[in-house]
């Protein structure tokens, strides 16, 4: 069996598994008709591979792919409480979750009514990191999935992927400069580069993915996305060294043949 032929049965039952059988919306009008307000997001589903320990080097990478993709969470949530929806603190949700005895496998494929009959929420927001790439120094590529499902229907009200991808600006020796929002972003947080930077990369993600996120049918977009379709789709999303973000549709086939070979 080619390589090509293993990635697409991969891709295909990732989509399967994802989609919980058959229930999914298929345009924006569905979310609206859910009146989705309160959510709950969940802790991101961490499946990029690590390179193997050799030294202190590498350990230092490891811990930064880890440190990043539960950053993804945090990234999440000021873009949903700007939309106007009211989200769940994550240390509620880790007790909630923990109560329940719900984790990503749970709340993407099982019932998960309970959750709105005993604690009023709406959705889940699912997310996951499953690739990380760094070919250069000013380089950092990431794949991620985010999922926005309903505890009422079990609807998947959204299914988003994502290659992100951030440049970074270098000097004439070839060594990478901060960008002055960047040196902001570190300021505020506390991060040093390079998971800095790839925490950014993550904000910025969430952000174009879920800003656009619709909560009534009387926001002045309703008539506009109402027909789009919601589910899945796959998205390139650009950070260049000047700071300009470029965000395009991506191929699905290029998406999963990136995202799931090995390198």
């Amino acid at each position: 069996m080619n390589q090509s032929r293993l990635i697409a049965i991969a891709v295909g039952i990732l989509l399967m598994a994802a989609c919980n059988s058959e229930k999914k919306v298929t345009t924006y009008e569905d979310l609206y008709k859910e009146q989705a307000l309160t959510i709950l997001v969940a802790p991101a589903q961490d499946n990029a591979k690590r390179p193997q320990v050799k030294t202190t080097q590498d350990q230092v990478l490891c811990d930064e792919l880890t440190q990043a993709a539960t950053y993804l969470r945090q990234s999440c949530i000021t873009p949903l409480v700007d939309q106007g929806y009211y989200v769940i603190p994550p240390l509620s949700s880790d007790v909630i979750l923990n109560k329940l005895g719900m984790g990503y496998r749970q709340l993407m494929m099982d019932d998960i009514k309970k959750l709105n009959t005993d604690y009023g929420i709406d959705a889940v927001l699912l997310l996951s990191v499953h690739k990380w790439q760094q070919f250069e120094t000013n380089e950092i590529i990431v794949f991620t999935e985010y999922t926005l499902r309903s505890t009422k229907t079990g609807l998947e009200l959204m299914h988003t992927w994502v290659r992100g991808v951030k440049l970074q600006p270098v000097d004439v020796k070839g060594e990478p400069v901060e960008l002055a929002a960047d040196n902001a972003f570190i300021r505020l947080t506390g991060l040093e580069s390079p998971i800095a930077h790839r925490c950014i990369l993550m904000d910025q993600m969430s952000d174009f993915v879920l800003r656009s996120l619709p909560t009534s049918a009387s926001r002045w977009m309703y008539q506009h996305d109402r027909y789009t379709s919601a589910n899945p789709a796959f998205y390139g999303f650009v950070m260049n060294p000047d700071g300009s973000v470029e965000r395009s549709e991506y191929n699905e086939d290029a998406f999963g043949n990136e995202c799931f070979t090995t390198d």
